[in-house]
Formats: structure tokens, C-alpha cells, sequence
């Protein structure tokens, strides 16, 4: 018999609960380390605080006794059981990743908020929290399996926001579901934010060790009110917490954070109208950080893009590292022609700044459609292309940037954008999803296939895109 602790974050009381039954043929799972849902028939059992179960199983005990039709030697989370309750059939997932289960009472929308109860297992982190929760995204608002934004509360009147931990992700009070229902295999954003991380590290690194390049996320199975909605990734948010951008001080404004929101002259940096910081938006631009008292501030950005359009050559390689840094955009110029992310030149990015005359950086978001598919998760095979805006464009026509690219590019092929080393990362996340039985019960829940033709697909994309890139790199 084994005793695992289980901590209760939102009470900060430990309990210690006994898994029993491990050499009996019946299986006791632990209280909350369960989920069913009984219109899909579906269960997810969550047994990484257990011993590794090999011995002879008959029987599961969960809310009430399955029996299994077949009994089978130990329980393993790259097999899918059939357990049988009365004259119900039910298929039984074992896995050793979070489980979520979420109630909520009002219907959900893209806004406000609206309470809900959360219930989160794992082998080292188990809790229960009031939450706030809504819909997210814009197109994948569309999608049957949608995606979510949920903050942390410490009770449900005062909704003081609370702080938690994931597995190795940052502690924060808010972070998203995403759904993932436009991505064949579950992969292409969660692949890509790791190939950026390996690639980039903030140029201030040295001054902040914990700062990210980008997002992470882990990968949970998620029920809203007892029913199984699939897969998802459980991922942070960009903001300055992450960035490790400097806080205002005073009046003095250092640290920045811009998203490019929407498709706009200011986001593909061609215009630079005038601007009002009485407003939160501008020219494309959404000011994520310091935004207080209704008071944003866009006099620097605005300043940076109509350098952009109106810098000759001259200033334009002379003064471009002032006010944009330069292997920053060299990375993420190369990264994103790489993964032809066809949504993330106009926007779907983030523009940042450390801290007060310092250099505006990219941080890339929201990498869905990518590839060789666009954000709706429809194929494109183009690979003989190159994807610009007018800041890149100016920096390709520029032949000591060009150059930097070409360098910084036969680098980059050497190690993380090696064709072998990029089929090893994705074909390792696929056979991970794939073994452990996530890409089945996903399509139990949605009926939408993640079968192996398309990552044939995605690999030939990829080996044919690299060619042509090979050759628009490295052309003298």
C-alpha cells in the first residue's frame, strides 16, 4: 500500500489519502483522480502518484465497480480499456497528465466572466479553486471544442486574484485552455514555442534569468461540467510578469508591451498615424502594459514605426538597432518563414520593451497556423514563398542585414533547424500523443481525426520548405 500527499491549494491543508487495493484485482482509484463522462462514455483515470500497476486487474472502483471485459495485466496509459457498468460500456483512459474538471452554472461568452468551481489532479499538485471563466479567440469562437480564459480567485465575492503553479510553467492567476480543435495534430503551437525558446533568448537574460522568450503550456484532459471536451493545452499568458519587463516607476515609463491585436497599416509597420494615449488602441496596436487610469503610451512605438517609413538607407543601417533589436527580428524573421506562419506578420505578435532606451523586440503568440496550414487549420502546401512585412522588407533589401540572415541561418541549420533535429521534435511530440492514447480519446470526444496521413503531410511540407529557404538564405 502506498501513501501519496496531496496538496489542497485553495485551503493550504495537506491530507494524505491511501491508494488501496494495488494487489487486489480490483483497482481503487483515489478520490478526484477520476473524471467520467456518461453521455460519451468516457473515463480518464489519472494514476501518476501510484506505483506502476502490473499485477492482474478485473475490476475498477471509481464513483461505483466497472468491471473489465477482458481482465489485464496491470493498467497502463497507452491502452484504452473497455469497462463495463450494468448494461453500459465504457472506454477507460489511463494517463499520467492533469486531469481538469471545471462546473460552471451560467452559460459562457467571450465576455464577462462568470463563476466557476476547478478541480485540478496530478501526481505532485492537487487542488480545488473559485474561478472566473470565458470564451477566447475570435475564429475559434466558430469551433464546436472551444477555447477558454480562466483566472484564479481566492473566494467568490471578493474575486481577489490568486496565484498558481503548473508542473515547470510560471505562477500566475490567469491562463488559457486552448482548445487546439484547428490543429490535425494537437502540435503546431506547442511545437513552435519550444523551437523559438531554443533559438532566442532575451537579449537582457544576463539581468533576468527567469525572463521567457516566449509561452509554455502542458497538456491536459479537461470536462466542463462532466463532460469530456478533449485534449487541451494548458498555457501561460504573455504579459510583463513573464517578460520580466521593468514596472513603471512613478511617472517614468520603462518596460513596454504592445500586442499587434488586428490587421492594421501600424501592425505591418507602414503607417504611422497620429495617435491618443486617452485610448488603449492604436493603428492595429493594443497597449498591454502600463495601461492605468485609461492612460496608454505610444509615443515611443509610434516614433520606432515611422522610422520604419521614413528613414532613408543610410539611417535606416545606421539607426535600425535603436530602435529595434536587430537579432531579434534576424531570429524571428528566419523562425516564422520556417514555420510559414502566414497569421503573424500583421499580427499575432508581441512587441516588447525592456526597459526605458532600449531596443522594441518580438515575442511570437499564437502559432496555430503554421506548417503548411493557415489559422482555420486548412492545408496550404505553398513552401516557395517568402512571408514580410514593411520592417522586414526593409531589412532584406538592406546587404549587411541580408547578410546577418544568410549567417544567422547556415547557424541555425547546423543545429536546432537541422531537417533531422526538426522531424525528431515533431515526430517525438506525435508518438508521445499518439502512444499515450490522446489523439483517440480526443477523437471519441470530437469525431475529428489526427490520423498519421497528416503528419506525412506536415514532415514533406517541411523537408520541401527548407529547400527553398536554403536557397533564398544563403543566395549572394
Amino acid at each position: 500500500m502506498k501513501t501519496t500527499k496531496l496538496l489542497l491549494v485553495s485551503g493550504a491543508l495537506s491530507l494524505t489519502l491511501l491508494a488501496c487495493g494495488q494487489n487486489s484485482p480490483n483497482f481503487k482509484a483515489q478520490p478526484d483522480s477520476y473524471q467520467i463522462d456518461h453521455e460519451k462514455n468516457i473515463i480518464v483515470v489519472n494514476i501518476d502518484a501510484e506505483d506502476d500497476i502490473t499485477h492482474e486487474i478485473s475490476s475498477v472502483t471509481l464513483d461505483e465497480v466497472y468491471e473489465l471485459s477482458t481482465p489485464v495485466q496491470g493498467l497502463q496509459n497507452t491502452q484504452r480499456y473497455e469497462v463495463i457498468k450494468g448494461k453500459e460500456s465504457y472506454s477507460l483512459f489511463i494517463t499520467k497528465s492533469p486531469i481538469i474538471s471545471i462546473q460552471v452554472k451560467d452559460s459562457l461568452t467571450k465576455h464577462p466572466k462568470v463563476l466557476g468551481h476547478f478541480r485540478y489532479f496530478d501526481a505532485d499538485t492537487t487542488f480545488s479553486s473559485v474561478i472566473g471563466m470565458d470564451l477566447r479567440g475570435n475564429l475559434s469562437l466558430t469551433y464546436p471544442k472551444k477555447s477558454f480564459n480562466i483566472e484564479f480567485y481566492t473566494d467568490s465575492v471578493s474575486k481577489g486574484k490568486k496565484e498558481l503553479k503548473f508542473k515547470d510553467l510560471r505562477k500566475e492567476d490567469d491562463w488559457i485552455l486552448d482548445g487546439l480543435y484547428n490543429e490535425p495534430l494537437l502540435l503546431r503551437a506547442y511545437t513552435s514555442q519550444k523551437l523559438w525558446k531554443d533559438i532566442h533568448t532575451p537579449w537582457y537574460a544576463e539581468d533576468e534569468p527567469k525572463a521567457r522568450a516566449t509561452v509554455d503550456g502542458v497538456y491536459v484532459d479537461l470536462f466542463v461540467n462532466n463532460e469530456y471536451r478533449g485534449v487541451y493545452l494548458l498555457s501561460e499568458k504573455i504579459k510583463r510578469s513573464l517578460l520580466k519587463l521593468k514596472k513603471m516607476k512613478g511617472d517614468t515609463v520603462r518596460g513596454e508591451l504592445f500586442k499587434a491585436g488586428y490587421y492594421h497599416g501600424g501592425t505591418s509597420f507602414k503607417e504611422a498615424p497620429e495617435f491618443k494615449n486617452s485610448l488603449p488602441t492604436w493603428a492595429g496596436w493594443e497597449m498591454e502594459y502600463p495601461y492605468e487610469d485609461y492612460t496608454a503610451h505610444y509615443n515611443n512605438l509610434h516614433k520606432a514605426i515611422n522610422f520604419v517609413i521614413s528613414s532613408d538607407a543610410t539611417d535606416f543601417d545606421e539607426q535600425l538597432g535603436i530602435y529595434f533589436d536587430e537579432e531579434n527580428m534576424v531570429d524571428y524573421f528566419l523562425f516564422a518563414n520556417l514555420i510559414r506562419a502566414t497569421d503573424n506578420f500583421g499580427k499575432n505578435f508581441y512587441l516588447a520593451k525592456y526597459k526605458e532606451e532600449t531596443a522594441y523586440f518580438i515575442v511570437p503568440w499564437d502559432m496555430d497556423g503554421v506548417l503548411g496550414t493557415i489559422q482555420a487549420g486548412k492545408r496550404i502546401p505553398t513552401t516557395n514563398d517568402v512571408l514580410s512585412n514593411n520592417l522586414f522588407d526593409r531589412m532584406v533589401a538592406n546587404p549587411r542585414l541580408k547578410y546577418e540572415m544568410g549567417k544567422r541561418w547556415k547557424d541555425l541549420r547546423t543545429t536546432s533547424f537541422h531537417t533531422d533535429s526538426l522531424i525528431a521534435r515533431i515526430e517525438k511530440r506525435y508518438n508521445k500523443l499518439a502512444d499515450t492514447k490522446m489523439y483517440e480519446r480526443d477523437e471519441l470526444a470530437w469525431n475529428k481525426s489526427h490520423e498519421a496521413e497528416h503528419l506525412t503531410y506536415m514532415l514533406d511540407w517541411l523537408q520541401k520548405r527548407l529547400t527553398y529557404l536554403d536557397t533564398y538564405f544563403t543566395e549572394e
